[in-house]
């Protein structure tokens, strides 16, 4: 039988990183809902897909991270979630060049809006959304390029994604620090989604409780501000009531990582 040490080392470097990997996938699906029935209806409505972008690059640094340090548990928590930040970014591509076109056609007074040749003239050619995840991608892409072919030493590899997937995930802090703010200005807790905000300070337990195990400090800044963050969170929750009326689109603004989390979503701080 294994004695104490044994059975807390696979606690702390097998079945936290494993917990963490399924919560990780959890947050990063919490919008597929939302976008599916903003696709129905053809309108983005309030929601804010820019968090999305940098879900993708999160994704594609941790995915990186994974295969210089061969860690299978963060490779298992992110490439579920670069698939689902890919179809999330195409929805709202499609979205967005859609009510652009429309946008385009009610300006120009058109009286024909089943004219496909006025459509084809006023389609936009590249939507914004499309030209921010082109940046992103072609920024990994460049980090990527020059990891690989410039830098011999794996510690040098780590070091340099380490702290390029740290500096993109500071986008992804925006959204739980605003909605922070926006809790203490109103005194009211209706913009916290008090489910995302649990599942993602829960996540980001496991994850610091692996990254002390393995003293991987990479993994462990990121997930430790989240931490930090869901906590401060959970206590704005527990003193100011949540108002009256309360509307989805607020709770399913931000992915993180919490989504964000981009939290923490927001995707947080997902590793």
């Amino acid at each position: 039988m294994p004695d104490a040490a044994t059975m807390a080392s696979i606690l702390e470097e097998h079945v936290c990183p494993v917990i963490g990997a399924i919560l990780s996938t959890l947050t990063f699906a919490a919008p597929i809902r939302t976008l599916a029935e903003c696709l129905k209806d053809g309108d983005m409505k309030s929601v804010n897909g820019t968090p999305w972008i940098f879900m993708t690059g999160n994704t594609i640094g941790w995915l990186a991270y994974s295969y210089v340090t061969l860690d299978i548990y963060v490779f298992l928590a992110n490439a579920p979630g670069l698939m689902i930040s890919i179809w999330l970014n195409f929805g709202a591509m499609k979205l967005q060049y859609y009510q652009e076109a429309i946008k385009d056609l009610v300006e120009d007074g058109a009286a024909d809006s089943d004219s496909s040749q006025q459509q084809n003239e006023r389609k936009p050619s590249l939507t914004k959304h499309e030209a921010r995840l082109l940046l992103m991608v072609l920024t990994w892409m460049l980090i990527l390029s020059v990891t690989t072919l410039k830098m011999e030493m794996t510690s040098d590899r780590k070091q340099v994604i380490g702290i390029a997937v740290n500096i993109n995930l500071v986008f992804f802090y925006g959204a739980p620090l605003s909605s922070m703010l926006t809790v203490i200005k109103t005194r009211s807790s209706a913009s916290i989604h008090f489910l995302t905000m649990a599942m993602n300070t829960v996540n980001a337990f496991f994850w610091c409780v692996y990254s002390l195990a393995i003293q991987d400090y990479y993994i462990l800044i990121p997930n430790g501000l989240g931490l930090l963050f869901g906590m401060v969170q959970l206590l704005l929750y527990s003193v100011f009531p949540r108002s009256a009326v309360e509307t989805d689109g607020t709770e399913e603004q931000f992915i993180r990582e919490d989504d964000d989390a981009v939290s923490r979503s927001s995707v947080t701080e997902i590793t």
